[in-house]
């Protein structure tokens, strides 16, 4: 009787050991006794110290990102036209006075001088809407033929933000009102050089 509790308790044994070799994990607790860091340990005479941050699996090159200051494809798509494009004035050339109609809940008129200086367009100029005129100022940005344009109403502080394309010496596109009192419309902008 004893000798089969015996039995069965090694075979109980056994079978619990192999289970758990099956479920042995490469990467668990025994990842720190590879050889690479066994060299690193293995010389008692001198202080060595272990670096955490050591790749052991010695994937560090793989996962390593790249340098952008060094690496020749960084290199071409910088010095490429795709990156340059952006920052490349436009090549008509936006100064000088604009009429721009607002189409839309509300319509109105505007008549602009407008500057550029690179890809920064700015200016002034008047807004005629519901019979009154209000003085407006510009600022906005041109990138490659879109012209992002703010019209800001000095009178009741009303924002017109229109996103305008230029297209043979016609700027149109569509504008994003915003007034004070939290109000939002929208149209579309159409704008033509005037003499």
């Amino acid at each position: 009787m004893f000798a089969k509790m015996l039995v069965a308790w090694a075979a109980l044994v056994m079978v619990l050991t192999v289970q758990s070799q099956a479920q042995y994990d490469p990467l668990g607790s025994d990842i720190f006794t590879l050889p690479d860091d066994m060299r690193r340990t293995s010389s008692l005479d001198t202080i060595k110290y272990f670096d955490s941050r050591a790749d052991p699996l010695g994937l560090d090159p793989l996962m390593r990102p790249l340098d952008p200051e060094h690496t020749a494809e960084f290199l071409d798509r910088i010095s490429g036209p795709k990156y340059i494009a952006p920052f490349v004035p436009l090549q008509e050339d936006l100064r000088g006075n604009w009429k721009l109609d607002l189409l839309g809940e509300r319509l109105g008129k505007v008549d602009l001088l407008l500057i550029q200086n690179r890809d920064a367009v700015f200016g002034r100029g008047t807004l005629s809407l519901a019979g009154s005129t209000f003085t407006v100022s510009a600022s906005g940005r041109a990138v490659k033929d879109v012209v992002s344009l703010d019209l800001l109403n000095m009178d009741d502080l009303t924002l017109y933000r229109c996103t305008l394309t230029l297209n043979q010496g016609i700027l149109s596109g569509s504008f994003n009102a915003f007034d004070a009192q939290g109000r939002i419309w929208s149209g579309t902008a159409g704008s033509v050089r005037s003499a």
